[in-house]
């Protein structure tokens, strides 16, 4: 994680807590998407705690960003090709990976009750199954669902229509990088489809719109009290300002320091930042009175 230097430390902080995200509890444990780094996000007192959640073969939602991960031997899988029951005879990241299930019963035990859970979905299908352990756990109240998957959104609203939604988009130019490492899909007029298919797993998806959205995906933002979430350097003033006239609101991912928060918040007005550097917020504790 890299350290802040003397400018940064002292630059003015300009958001508070409930501005900062962060975002798969990084640097608060060795390891993301880890119940250690969650309970120690809670501690701290973090008042926006994002996840990723993919499917296990056999259909129990497990937290983690990636398609894939790496075995105690190094070797490659796929989440989706393997029972919960057997990750941990794999080990590695898969012997470290929590299930939905303990992330939510972790947090509903825990202190902190105010801390809202940015649920961000990666396969498709299982709307059911994710919101179901969110109703069990009562936590409906704290639940924003992100996507970069927009039907999983769209299922998701008809399920829970009071529930935010956050579409998680390129709205730029996109890296040959990117592109190749990712089922990417173009909006050419701010609008996307539904989709077919009903189960999708394994996969990096994803849209690119430089076009403001329209038509239904901006019709559920909107009627759920939700937003999106979109690369910092992609977001323009204007896309930003077109946002937040139709009420939604405007996050930005990823951030490590003050000054990159403190140009954002000035230049484009952003409501919500995803955090990378657990010392973002102990920077704003010791500014605090």
């Amino acid at each position: 994680m890299p350290s802040l230097n003397n400018k940064s430390q002292n630059e003015q902080k300009t958001v508070e807590i409930g501005a900062l995200i962060s975002h798969r509890f990084r640097g608060f444990a060795p390891h993301e998407n880890t119940l250690k780094g969650l309970c120690a996000a809670l501690d701290f007192g973090v008042q926006n705690l994002e996840f990723d959640v993919r499917m296990a073969k056999c259909g129990t939602p497990m937290v983690y960003h990636d398609e894939y991960a790496l075995d105690a031997d190094g070797d490659k899988h796929y989440l989706c090709d393997y029972k919960a029951s057997e990750y941990a005879r794999l080990g590695g990241a898969f012997a470290r990976m929590p299930t939905l299930d303990a992330l939510f019963s972790t947090v509903k035990v825990h202190t902190n009750q105010t801390a809202k859970l940015l649920i961000d979905i990666k396969d498709l299908g299982f709307e059911h199954k994710i919101h179901a352990l969110v109703m069990y756990y009562r936590l409906q109240s704290r639940a924003i669902y992100v996507s970069w998957v927009p039907e999983v959104l769209y299922r998701i609203h008809e399920l829970a229509p009071d529930i935010p939604l956050c579409l998680s988009h390129w709205c730029g130019d996109v890296s040959e990088a990117v592109a190749a490492s990712h089922d990417m899909h173009i909006s050419k007029d701010g609008t996307i489809p539904r989709f077919a298919d009903k189960y999708m797993t394994g996969v990096r998806y994803g849209w690119v719109s430089k076009h403001a959205l329209s038509g239904d995906i901006l019709r559920i933002l909107k009627a759920s009290g939700g937003g999106i979430c979109v690369p910092q350097m992609m977001l323009t003033s204007k896309l930003s300002g077109y946002y937040h006239g139709q009420h939604l609101f405007v996050s930005t991912f990823s951030y490590t320091d003050w000054a990159s928060i403190n140009a954002h918040k000035h230049a484009l007005s952003i409501d919500m930042y995803f955090i990378d550097n657990k010392q973002v917020f102990e920077e704003l504790r010791k500014s605090s009175p």
